[in-house]
């Protein structure tokens, strides 16, 4: 196929088309009208913006729509105009990576492109479903009045995405829809009002459920329990007082099955859902490089044999839906993403699929597993398949979809994998085998001095007894990464344990994804979400190096567990003449006036538009702080500014170990991972936080700074940290 680049940078609306555009757009034409099979009654199917193939004009009138609305997107295939269509082995399209799927998503566009694909003249016809969906769009194709680019179709998706925004009520919608009918011309083809508006999208087949809770999240009024009045476990009852069946809370559930097949309703996104089969770059570029999808295709090849088997990836956190004045609730929504996409449109928004909505007012917390049934429910249909219609290849296939990794912070990983993030066994990787312990004047878990286990035996930090803890030698292994199946054993051998929880295991509950058939094979069902580690890592280091009140991790009961834990006499506090205690200054600590002049420097900052939030603005010299950071603030610093900002204010072996640190993190974030960078990361990252361990106090190394150590293993397992991070979902 020749470059037809031409098609769209020779166009540009309400402007006047280049003579090449002029030229080639005539010998299209003379090309079409050549072909007598495409020829009827003197006029052939216009591929404009507007009518994308589903009208057909006669030769004056199409030059006429070309030239006001340009050629419809993605044509440059002219499958409509006697071309072949090319299967899936020719070349990703332009999809992949064209600017335009970084704006805004406009749902009549969405609706229509997606309809602009039903071929003419397939000998296999698509599925109920699709048929459905493509006769909606067919027949919505009508303009609303002759002197508007408007369907039916995009006007009522517009107002009803304008009704959802603004929480219109339906006597709202109604009235507007009324006042909408006065100012248009008799004939026009518009919806009378709420019900005719759903109607016409009701092939869509995109609905959700609603599925009644128990108050205090104990059960789901759900499959042999939707017709009990009460709750089984707390004798809650199921609705509020009074005559009217008014649920006290309702999940709403909506089924993913559905808009997983819209994605093969559209010939360029079913392409794109295969392209992870052509990643032959030898990089890490995509989750399809990293060794758990690899490792699932062995386990179930005939899983893995058809690129068009969907792996999903799942997140959820809790927000409130209400300003800060209001009473605390917490809602829960949980997101469901397809990971075979490329890298450039991989987590994209529009890709980004909400499944449930858990309602407050508290937090789900353990119970969480209990009201992500429907959603295990589902994935069971899935792994089994669903007739699905590919518009790329034109013939039906059974779709199945699988699992793969989980996205959470802290918080929320510890309520979904059942294992809790809180106390000396809060690591969810080294499980019980851990050497974590609690400060005594903190109070806190810490987990200073427990990474000399993960250096090769005869690194010489192991036998520094008094580098690091006192009078301690480390000749103990690294922990033993659990099998699937060992993690499965251990979690029903000590869950209905709760006189030990917290003493020898963490297990809270039995996660429901462990019903899954496949789920103890995955390499990764679970990962350490690198936006909240660096954030509170960089957090740290910046209100300990400058020392912030009741910030810093080099507080007076820091100081007082030194005592115990390190050998550091230096750093002791000192008993005045007064009676008062004295902490002397730590070297990592910056001087107040060094503190004036590196704010001064982040006041002067300039940053590229969008790249990072206006540091400046929260910059108080005063108090000598700076407010506001956010996340992606707090990435930037760790990543770009630390090294710069610190330079010269610390002696040199800590600014040389802040600057590893601030490298190890723009390594691992980066778009493309060499497999050799991730092998070395792995090497190196027990040595860069014992480098850490000999310069802060104990009371700074809690459980984000230990995750640390398993970063660099979970790279190599899921590839990029892009599509393991909780950016995409927070935003």
């Amino acid at each position: 196929m020749a470059e037809r680049n031409w098609m769209y940078n020779g166009w540009h609306y309400g402007s006047a088309p280049s003579d090449e555009w002029i030229e080639k757009t005539n010998m299209f034409l003379d090309h079409a009208f050549s072909i007598p099979d495409l020829v009827q009654d003197g006029s052939i199917k216009c591929p404009c913006g507007r009518c994308r193939n589903y009208m057909r004009h006669t030769r004056d009138i199409i030059e006429a729509h070309l030239c006001k609305f340009g050629f419809k997107e993605n044509y440059e295939t002219w499958t409509a105009h006697g071309e072949e269509h090319i299967r899936n082995n020719e070349p990703l399209s332009p999809l992949a990576h064209e600017e335009g799927f970084d704006q805004p998503d406009r749902m009549d566009e969405m609706l229509l492109d997606i309809g602009a694909v039903q071929p003419p003249g397939i000998d296999e016809e698509p599925t109920s479903s699709a048929s459905a969906f493509y006769r909606m769009v067919d027949g919505a194709n009508e303009s609303v009045h002759d002197n508007t680019m408007h369907t039916s179709l995009s006007a009522i998706a517009r107002l009803l995405a304008l009704k959802s925004e603004y929480n219109m009520s339906i006597a709202h919608y109604d009235d507007t829809l009324q006042l909408i009918h006065e100012l248009l011309p008799p004939d026009s083809k518009l919806a009378e009002d709420f019900y005719h508006s759903k109607k016409l999208l009701q092939g869509l087949g995109m609905t959700y459920i609603k599925i009644d809770v128990c108050y205090n999240n104990c059960m789901l009024y759900y499959k042999e329990n939707e017709h009990k009045d009460k709750c089984d476990f707390c004798n809650t009852p199921r609705f509020e007082d009074g005559q009217n069946k008014v649920p006290r809370k309702v999940l709403r559930y909506l089924p993913i099955t559905d808009r997983l097949q819209r994605l093969y309703a559209h010939e360029e996104t079913a392409k794109a859902m295969q392209s992870h089969k052509q990643s032959t770059c030898g990089k890490l570029v995509h989750p399809c490089d990293g060794e758990a999808w690899q490792q699932f295709d062995i386990d179930f090849p005939t899983f893995g044999r058809d690129a068009r088997n969907v792996r999903l990836a799942i997140s959820t956190d809790g927000f409130t839906p209400f300003n800060i004045g209001a009473a605390p609730y917490s809602c829960w929504p949980v997101f469901v993403s397809p990971l075979n996409l490329p890298p450039g449109v991989l987590l994209k928004p529009e890709y980004i699929f909400l499944s449930l909505v858990i309602s407050g007012p508290e937090h789900p917390g353990k119970k969480l597993s209990i009201l992500m049934q429907p959603l295990v429910d589902n994935l069971f249909k899935l792994w089994e398949g669903v007739e699905t219609w590919d518009a790329s290849r034109k013939e039906r296939f059974n779709m199945r979809a699988a699992f793969l990794w989980s996205v959470h912070d802290c918080p929320a990983y510890g309520n979904f994998a059942a294992w809790s993030t809180h106390g000396i066994f809060g690591c969810p990787t080294c499980l019980c085998d851990t050497q974590a312990f609690r400060l005594r004047n903190g109070g806190k878990a810490c987990w200073f001095d427990c990474h000399r286990r993960f250096l090769p035996r005869d690194h010489e930090f192991r036998f520094q007894a008094n580098a690091f803890r006192k009078n301690t030698v480390v000749l103990d292994e690294a922990p033993r990464i659990l099998k699937g199946e060992e993690v499965r054993d251990q979690m029903y051998a000590h869950v209905a344990d709760r006189n030990n929880y917290g003493k020898t295991h963490n297990w809270t509950h039995v996660n429901c994804f462990w019903q899954l058939p496949y789920f103890h094979k995955l390499l990764l069902p679970h990962n350490i979400d690198v936006m909240h580690n660096e954030k509170n890592v960089a957090e740290a280091i910046w209100n300990t190096c400058f020392d912030i009140p009741d910030k810093t991790k080099d507080n007076v009961k820091a100081r007082q567990d030194l005592v115990d834990i390190y050998n550091r006499p230096s750093l002791h506090l000192d008993l005045k003449g007064n009676g008062k205690w004295h902490k002397p200054r730590a070297a990592f600590c910056i001087d107040k006036n060094d503190k004036t002049i590196i704010l001064k420097w982040f006041q002067d900052l300039k940053f590229p538009d969008g790249y990072v939030a206006n540091i400046r603005r929260g910059v108080n010299l005063l108090r000598r702080r700076i407010f506001g950071l956010k996340s992606h603030d707090y990435h930037i610093f760790i990543e770009r500014l630390l090294p710069v900002a610190f330079r010269g204010f610390l002696p040199e072996n800590i600014w040389v170990c802040l600057a590893e640190l601030s490298f190890f993190y723009r390594q691992l974030c980066a778009k493309e991972l060499s497999k050799d960078v991730v092998h070395s990361l792995e090497q190196n990252v027990a040595v860069l936080l014992c480098k850490l361990e000999k310069i802060f106090p104990p009371g700074f190394f809690n459980l984000m700074q230990h995750l640390i150590v398993h970063l660099p293993r979970e790279a190599h397992l899921g590839g990029p940290v892009l599509a393991r991070w909780m950016y995409p979902y927070e935003r």
